[in-house]
């Protein structure tokens, strides 16, 4: 049975067309084989779909992480059997200070799973409430939806500092519950980044208990132990 394509939302994907070209340009002027080439095209177009930043086109965990290694060690046991992940729904939110490599290994896992033909959204909660907030009619529909119902779904800045007043986090909080709702009773991934140790500090009343509710019933809170900035390091 042919799966249909999912409805991708465009207001929710940011990558700048210049660089994908540019991109794209340098694998066909590349003296690598054509099946090479072909792999690698491939991949750019999967990850540009899935919103995976172009800074982490071309890391790999093995041979540029330098964060947490427990962080390392979850993400290989997560791609170890990514499709018995996929099919239970495997949920995660990486909570911790900044640069100590939570974006990374969420975008990886994204990578190995568009690379294995699975349907992958990479955003933030910036970016949703932006959509929900001031989108048009149709584009918050499609935000909605694919955010419900892409395979792997990672939400990355999950801050309170994103939360630009008390009616957007409401109203953010609603669409999120609904989200979160579907993605669980469909057992689907979702990945989370976060540097506060409470995810749902952002909300209030009863939409906070239900969201937290769902959240712990849904996603087991990975704490990530506190050291250097990573990408501080990197950039060295």
């Amino acid at each position: 049975m042919d799966i249909p394509d999912l409805a991708r939302s465009k207001a929710l994907n940011n990558i700048p067309p210049r660089k994908l070209q540019e991109a794209l340009e340098a694998i066909k002027n590349s003296q690598e084989e054509v099946s090479i080439q072909n792999v690698k095209l491939i991949a750019v177009n999967r990850y540009t779909e899935s919103n995976i930043p172009l800074e982490y086109w071309t890391l790999k965990m093995d041979r540029d992480f330098k964060g947490d290694s427990r962080l390392l060690a979850k993400y290989d046991e997560y791609v170890a059997d990514l499709k018995n992940s996929y099919i239970n729904g495997s949920s995660i939110c990486f909570a911790g200070g900044h640069g100590l490599g939570k974006t990374m290994t969420i975008c990886c896992i994204l990578k190995k799973a568009s690379q294995k033909g699975y349907s992958c959204l990479y955003t933030t909660l910036s970016d949703i409430v932006s959509v929900l907030t001031s989108g048009n009619g149709e584009e918050k529909y499609l935000a909605r939806r694919e955010l419900a119902l892409v395979d792997f779904l990672a939400i990355d800045e999950f801050d309170s500092r994103f939360m630009p007043s008390e009616n957007a986090a409401d109203l953010y909080a609603r669409s999120l519950e609904s989200v979160f709702r579907t993605r669980s009773q469909n057992k689907l991934p979702t990945l989370m980044g976060t540097n506060s140790p409470n995810p749902v500090e952002s909300f209030t009343g009863p939409l906070k208990a239900s969201i937290d509710s769902l959240m712990k019933g849904y996603i087991k809170v990975f704490s990530v132990s506190p050291g250097k900035d990573f990408r501080k390091e990197r950039a060295q």
